[in-house]
């Protein structure tokens, strides 16, 4: 896992996601090795945290901690919902 910072957020990336920031947004995209787009993170107008992932993962959130951590499903699960 890769942690990196997202506003007052932490996020826990599987160690082959990349992600990329834009702070004027306020919107963090996820991408894999192929460089595909693996799902959007940003904080809404009331401050909210948003996630749309646009693939098969797992996120599980801490929101007393303010953490995130982001897996693909096979990386959890193996190969069972292949």
């Amino acid at each position: 896992m890769k942690t990196i910072k997202f506003f007052d957020w932490t996020i826990h990336l599987q160690h082959d996601l990349t992600a990329v920031t834009d702070h004027n947004e306020k919107k963090l995209v996820i991408l894999e090795p192929s460089i595909e787009l693996n799902g959007v993170i940003w904080i809404d107008d009331n401050d909210e945290l948003q996630i749309k992932p646009t693939w098969d993962c797992v996120i599980t959130i801490d929101p007393t901690n303010k953490s995130l951590t982001i897996r693909q499903t096979e990386e959890v699960f193996g190969d069972v919902y292949e």
